[in-house]
């Protein structure tokens, strides 16, 4: 029973958010997958009043939360069955972002809409609505196993010679991605029945990708960061490339950022939420759309924010999707602050698949003094479990004066720091 308290429903859960809720003042009850349920500690998930189990596969396929959606709501039902109807439903991860807004259709709770979580899901009616607005976009195709050679020879020849991308509509961290090299490498993927149901082609676009992280309520932008990948997801993923972004010192180039984040959060009803958006700054100046998700960005920005410049956006997240108020008094960007000048966080890559357990760190002697925060792995640990989607060797928080000084810094890490791993015990 409610007992005065509200019932707040929590879809899909990971023991990293626990501080950002308040499991004193709710009915904090979970839906989640078996997996994601064994990994959570035991002390966390005792704090939640009960969690509901989902049979589903182990995998890093971002639809299956979705594919559950059925399956969910029973639970849902049963859950409400006990604590009252749900007050909120909250939603934190990529994954999860569509079920929690069906359900909170279906149950009449406010929040983000079907509508406007669909349009941060799925690449191709999201850049539709976005190209409506007046904002560019890369060049785009819909296609799968029936998109017919014809059809994909026009759309190449609308494209400036060089590569193409083709992903996913629904995933994200560039899982699914491909890089091809043209337009005759395209048309043999489909000659050979190697496009899947649920792509799209995409211009390549030359530029600097930046990702943007902020939180809107009540349509307003209470908080606006903008940052500059020194490299990208996919190289990280594909590549064992580092990964690693710094905040722009560009006030002009910032106050552009945000007018276009703006129009975009605008074109999707995106009005209470954190955000996560990514654009290119092409060589010739111009800002064209990547793309866009309802929650708060992964690998080390959530820490880096929190950290460096003293915004939890995770703690944003559940206050948005539980209907109270921002800790954000009035709004501001990452150039509101005193200090510092600039600052980024960085991934080292973890080439190897598998487990692997952590034989030697050398190259901590020669950190330089910029870094404000670490995270590095002990002699002895086993990296790559079920579950991680960015299979790191370290993780840091570099600030400085400029952009230009992160960066080099962020330089110094990369070619003095090392890890030496070997396959771990698989028993």
């Amino acid at each position: 029973m409610k007992a005065g308290k509200r019932h707040v429903v929590h879809i899909g859960f990971h023991a990293s958010e626990a501080s950002a809720v308040d499991f004193e003042a709710d009915h904090v009850t979970a839906v989640m997958a078996r997996g994601s349920r064994a990994r959570l500690p035991d002390a966390t998930a005792s704090r939640f009043a009960r969690i509901a189990l989902l049979d589903l596969p182990d995998s890093t396929d971002l639809d299956t939360y979705d594919r559950a959606f059925d399956r969910m709501r029973e639970l849902v039902a049963e859950l409400a069955a006990e604590f009252g109807p749900p007050d909120a439903i909250v939603a934190l991860y990529e994954h999860t972002t569509l079920p929690a807004a069906r359900l909170r259709e279906h149950f009449g709770v406010p929040g983000t809409g079907v509508r406007t979580a669909l349009l941060c899901r799925d690449k191709v009616p999201m850049k539709e609505a976005v190209a409506a607005a007046g904002v560019p976009v890369p060049r785009y195709l819909a296609v799968g196993p029936e998109t017919g050679i014809d059809e994909l020879a026009s759309f190449a020849d609308l494209l400036p010679p060089g590569p193409i991308v083709l992903k996913p509509r629904s995933q994200g961290a560039s899982i699914g991605v491909r890089i091809l090299d043209g337009a005759e490498e395209l048309l043999a993927v489909a000659a050979e029945g190697g496009i899947e149901a649920g792509y799209e082609a995409e211009e390549f676009v030359e530029g600097s990708i930046y990702h943007i992280d902020g939180v809107v309520r009540d349509f307003e932008m209470l908080w606006f960061c903008a940052s500059r990948y020194l490299d990208t997801c996919f190289n990280f993923q594909h590549g064992n490339q580092p990964l690693a972004a710094v905040t722009s010192d560009d006030p002009a180039l910032v106050a552009r950022m945000r007018e276009f984040t703006a129009t975009v959060l605008g074109a999707l009803g995106l009005t209470d939420s954190t955000f996560h958006l990514e654009l290119f700054h092409t060589p010739d100046d111009r800002l064209v759309f990547l793309e866009i998700g309802n929650r708060f960005g992964g690998a080390g920005i959530s820490w880096h924010q929190r950290t460096v410049l003293g915004v939890d956006l995770v703690k944003e997240a559940v206050l948005a999707c539980t209907g109270r108020p921002s800790e954000l008094s009035s709004p501001r960007t990452m150039l509101d602050q005193r200090a510092p000048g600039a600052s980024g966080w960085l991934y080292m890559p973890l080439a190897e698949q598998g487990p692997r357990q952590v034989l030697d760190v050398t190259g901590l002697d020669e950190l330089p003094d910029s870094v404000v925060g670490a995270g590095i792995p002990e002699t002895g640990a086993v990296l790559n479990g079920k579950g991680d989607v960015w299979r790191t060797a370290g993780r840091f928080l570099v600030s400085g004066d400029s952009s230009a000084s992160v960066e080099h810094s962020m330089g110094r890490i990369v070619d003095t720091y090392t890890l030496t791993t070997k396959a771990a015990d698989q028993r």
